[in-house]
């Protein structure tokens, strides 16, 4: 990924670094215990997520809620330590806020899969239960622009149709 004109500083956060289940205890505090997510934030660039786990939350709880959210989400495949954190996401649940969900699925469309996962009797709430607005993107290898962010996907070998993202 590639940010054009940027003088300032990225700010590069590891909300969560962990794989298969949460662990928040004393022997993982080092590296934390959320299963992953990693914000990227510039001057005059929305933010960018990469994966939704449970460290969303804490990228929510320290952006707060006190506007509208805008911010594009890159899953890097859809194993539920990639997505369970964004019913727990705040600024979502604020009205007027949206987020662009980009990855991609085995079977049917991204926005497919979430509703699969994100509803009754597995979770109480549905995507579209959520105050915000949600945009979901198929994408797959090729390039697109996020504000004055340029970002590359690419197939990575992984369980599952998986992306990499630059």
């Amino acid at each position: 990924m590639g940010v054009r004109g940027v003088e300032h500083m990225v700010n590069i956060t590891f909300w969560g670094v962990r794989g298969s289940t949460p662990c928040p205890c004393e022997a993982n505090k080092r590296y934390g215990g959320n299963t992953a997510c990693v914000s990227v934030e510039a001057p005059d660039l929305d933010p960018i997520v990469f994966d939704l786990g449970t460290g969303l939350r804490f990228f929510g709880d320290a952006i707060g809620a006190d506007g509208p959210f805008r911010g594009l989400a890159l899953v890097t495949h859809l194993h539920w330590d990639h997505v369970q954190g964004l019913p727990f996401f705040v600024p979502i649940h604020q009205p007027g806020s949206s987020i662009q969900i980009c990855g991609r699925s085995d079977e049917g469309t991204l926005r497919e899969a979430f509703n699969s996962f994100m509803r009754p009797p597995f979770f109480p709430v549905r995507p579209d239960d959520l105050s915000g607005d949600i945009a979901f993107s198929d994408v797959a290898d090729g390039d697109f622009e996020w504000g004055r962010a340029r970002i590359s996907v690419r197939d990575v070998p992984h369980t599952g149709a998986t992306n990499g993202y630059r």
